[in-house]
């Protein structure tokens, strides 16, 4: 009899303290998360201002027109609000907690308005009680995109590695993906070079020039490799970011290469697919 009371005492004892260090237990440093933040539910297992403590993490999203034609996101850690944003045309918002094996936990905040046009996509720390952006995805595609999304497909260690569909003027949707690491307190890609991936885009690579078109001999030069003339077929394979602007690099049948920088205006290609 004695024994068994000792064992049940014992049972509770483990009970206890689990429960009592559970509460508030925060993930450790070397897990990786990629979470999907709903709208009104609260999370209470991730430390995002860094003081070594679970914070309470809750978002909403309120119309504020009679029209439901306008919205707004808040976002809370610690019922205080830490980020507000106001959009008009049908705003949705898609919210994901990042969290990297050095335990810096990130909000993935996108923010789409009607047909998909005009998206916001950034990343934010929570300092002082607030969301500071610290990379914004949308910096190649303001001048040379109708559009573009970015997915966060997976987070390894220190690293997130991103799906990226963006609408360039020259060539229409096309698809690659693109890493970007955290390293000296800063997000960086981890190349400047993409690789085209045409079963994603559900195409061949074939690119029927509908128009003139000067083909450099480098990335960023203004040295002329040759002259592609209208009804000529090249092979796009790549992206290339370089000094803040982007050039794709083209081979023609004779297995030259050279690059072709972004354009703010449409008619390069035939199999282009551009939204007006």
């Amino acid at each position: 009899m004695r024994l068994k009371n000792s064992i049940k005492f014992y049972v509770i004892c483990i009970m206890l303290v689990g429960i009592c260090f559970g509460k508030g237990k925060v993930a450790k440093a070397a897990d990786t998360a990629n979470v999907t933040v709903k709208s009104d539910v609260e999370y209470s297992q991730y430390d995002v201002n860094g003081d070594g403590k679970a914070d309470t993490i809750k978002m909403k999203t309120v119309n504020i027109a009679d029209n439901k034609e306008s919205g707004m996101i808040q976002i809370f850690v610690n019922d205080k609000i830490t980020f507000e944003q106001k959009r008009a045309w049908s705003p949705v918002w898609n919210v994901k907690l990042i969290k990297l094996a050095n335990g810096k936990i990130f909000f993935d905040i996108e923010s789409l308005i009607m047909y998909d046009s005009n998206c916001i996509h950034r990343l934010y720390i929570c300092e002082n009680n607030k969301l500071k952006c610290v990379y914004d995805f949308q910096k190649y595609y303001d001048k040379y995109a109708t559009r573009y999304s970015v997915n966060i497909a997976k987070v390894s260690g220190n690293m997130i590695k991103t799906e990226v569909r963006p609408e360039f003027y020259v060539t229409g949707v096309i698809q690659y993906d693109m890493n970007i690491s955290f390293k000296d307190g800063k997000f960086k890609r981890t190349s400047t070079t993409f690789v085209l991936k045409y079963k994603a885009m559900s195409m061949k690579n074939k690119w029927t020039a509908v128009k003139k078109i000067k083909v450099c001999k480098k990335a960023g030069s203004t040295k002329a490799a040759y002259t592609l003339k209208k009804g000529k077929v090249v092979k796009l394979n790549k992206v290339i970011y370089k000094n803040n602007k982007v050039y794709f690099q083209v081979k023609n049948n004779k297995g030259k290469t050279g690059y072709i920088p972004a354009s703010k205006t449409l008619g390069y290609f035939k199999e282009a697919r551009v939204s007006q």
